[in-house]
């Protein structure tokens, strides 16, 4: 690779990442981050998104699992200045909603505002986040009417799990994926999509064949004691560390450590559920 190709590269915000990465995630494409529960995603996330304001970009959270708060409060854990974040809640309160007859209707009742703007609002309401007409159409519609009224770099997509559990047919989910990252590709955002980890026998999923790159976490317990770990499954069009390498959890985020290894027992229990999507 040319000197001048490794400059062109979105930095993830993790030292130890980008070096596994030959650089950083090439900037336009779309990612997906799948991890166990705890594993540090929504931490990783928060890492890209302030690497780009860091960088002066413009960057958006979209938020389908976790209330706006929830958010704030993690970062400004890690001693995070997000109020530069701007995030949509792509699952609102019940209150955001007033009876319409279509889906459209109901899907352009989008709440965008920064982290701290939306945390506010949300103080004083200890309604339940719901979502009426959650799908990939309308957050399709919501990402859309966003992007008229505003040009991003980077975005993050927490999580599509949801989405999943809905029900969807599987022939309806690989047209509405497909339709969501095609509308990305168009855009040239720098996109991590979250999702959960598949089963050992699940059928492949579209987003993985789709998405440029895969980074798995995983969180597991061995003889008593918790392992992080990360990996980069999939890299199109790029070199990249496809080991294991362990991961840390500290007052101001995530450390990979690039340079070292996990114990072989804890290598031996990954690899008996370490199926490739």
């Amino acid at each position: 690779m040319t000197s001048a190709g490794k400059r062109r590269r979105a930095s993830t915000g993790i030292e130890g990442l980008d070096k596994m990465l030959d650089g950083g995630l090439i900037p336009g494409r779309t990612y997906i981050l799948m991890g166990d529960h705890g594993s540090g995603k929504s931490t990783l996330c928060g890492h890209f998104l302030m690497e780009g304001i860091k960088r002066g970009e413009e960057v958006l959270y979209v938020t389908i699992d976790a209330p706006p708060s929830d958010i704030s409060t993690s970062f400004i854990g890690y001693g995070w200045d997000a109020g530069k974040i701007t995030i949509l809640n792509a699952h609102p309160r019940v209150r955001d909603y007033k009876a319409r007859g279509s889906l459209i209707e109901v899907a352009a009742q989008r709440s965008v505002s920064t982290i701290s703007e939306m945390s506010d609002k949300e103080k004083g309401n200890n309604q339940a986040l719901v979502s009426p007409d959650l799908s990939l159409p309308s957050l399709q519609l919501m990402l859309q009417k966003e992007f008229e009224s505003k040009a991003y770099d980077r975005l993050v997509i927490d999580s599509i799990l949801s989405l999943r559990m809905l029900g969807a047919e599987e022939v309806q989910w690989e047209i509405g994926i497909n339709s969501i990252f095609r509308l990305l590709a168009e855009e040239g955002l720098t996109t991590i999509i979250v999702s959960d980890i598949p089963k050992q026998y699940d059928n492949i999923r579209p987003e993985f064949i789709l998405s440029r790159g895969i980074i798995r976490m995983n969180r597991l317990v061995v003889a008593g004691k918790t392992y992080r770990a990360i990996s980069a499954q999939k890299m199109r069009g790029s070199g990249h560390d496809d080991q294991v390498r362990p991961v840390k959890i500290t007052s101001h985020g995530i450390t990979v450590e690039a340079s070292k290894v996990l114990p072989p027992e804890v290598v031996t229990q990954l690899a008996m559920s370490f199926p490739k999507p």
